[in-house]
């Protein structure tokens, strides 16, 4: 491996742990879902930064992102398993998934 190569890797793992800290239940598929799908392509808010109804917005504006970067548009069964993960772990009022 070039060193360019180790320094984007290592420097990519870095950020990646660096965002973990925020994500509850880190190991859990829904997790990852999240940080695989919503960190490709920024980084990855703390799920508890926002209330259930402003996760519900904002993860439907992001679909509209992911197709206009001409990435795929989030499946029914992706979208459903997200929300009831970021609902779980919102903050403020929380109610049943």
């Amino acid at each position: 491996m070039s060193r360019r190569t180790v320094l984007v890797v290592l420097l990519g793992a870095a950020t990646l742990l660096g965002c973990s800290t925020d994500v509850p239940e880190a190991e859990t598929p829904q997790a990852q879902l999240y940080v695989n799908r919503c960190g490709g392509c920024h980084r990855v808010y703390a799920p508890a930064s926002m209330t259930a109804a402003m996760w519900e917005m904002q993860v439907e504006r992001m679909q509209g992102e992911l197709v206009r970067r001409g990435l795929p548009a989030l499946t029914k069964e992706e979208r459903e398993t997200l929300l009831v993960y970021l609902r779980r772990h919102s903050s403020g009022v929380h109610t049943n998934p």
